[in-house]
């Protein structure tokens, strides 16, 4: 959806507003609270991964959350900049590999 050309590239939530002037910190202050509730639907998901054992007990989920938002605002620089799809989208499997790499990684 960030590449798709039918529409501005990039997420609206991480590239509008991020220097707004003091006369607009209300857009600002809305903008963080969509990001956040975004970081919630990271952790509900996280956290079900964990109740449903695709995750183990031991995963540190507020580090999952960091990983995968900070990426997700990547990808939208990354779109805003016309970075081919293709290339996101081997970042992206590059990304989720991580996600079986820590499963292995934490049964240790």
């Amino acid at each position: 959806m960030q590449t798709d050309k039918s529409h501005p590239l990039g997420c609206l939530l991480v590239l509008t507003a991020v220097n707004c002037s003091p006369e607009q910190k209300h857009i600002t202050e809305m903008l963080v609270k969509e990001r956040e509730r975004r970081r919630g639907w990271l952790k509900d998901c996280i956290e079900r991964a964990v109740a449903n054992g695709e995750l183990p007990d031991s995963t540190n989920i507020s580090m999952l959350i960091v990983l995968f938002d900070t990426f997700l605002q990547g990808i939208s620089t990354q779109a805003w900049d016309a970075v081919p799809y293709e290339n996101i989208d081997k970042a992206i499997t590059q990304l989720m590999q991580t996600w079986d790499l820590y499963i292995d990684f934490s049964s240790i």
